[in-house]
């Protein structure tokens, strides 16, 4: 019985970590903005987006460590990562920082 609760815990925290951390369509709505400010080709934005995709593919590593860390330790992951990631692109985008191509390719997967 126990395992089974542990299952469905584990779910449920998978679900928030996705909530809390964004949503898995949102690339679209600023892309273009992203674009313009890095001053990229489409083949490049494309490899941005592919990093991503390949972030949120890992999301399942969020259950597996589950299994060996505390919830709480797991939530304040995934929010560290999400405000990283997120928090960077806003920046990007916003023009407060200026950051190169490779940087950002590199935090879009902590999304």
């Amino acid at each position: 019985m126990a395992a089974q609760s542990r299952k469905w815990m584990i779910l449920v925290a998978t679900i928030w970590i996705q909530a809390f951390t964004g949503t898995n369509f949102d690339f679209s709505a600023y892309s273009s903005e992203l674009k313009a400010v890095l001053g990229i080709s489409q083949v490049q934005l494309n490899y941005l987006a592919t990093a991503s995709d390949l972030g949120k593919a890992v999301g399942w590593s969020s259950g597996v460590a589950l299994m060996w860390m505390p919830l709480w330790a797991v939530m304040f992951a995934a929010a560290a990562m999400g405000f990283i990631g997120y928090g960077a692109q806003w920046l990007v985008i916003s023009n407060v920082i200026t950051l190169p191509y490779f940087v950002v390719s590199y935090t879009l997967p902590l999304n």
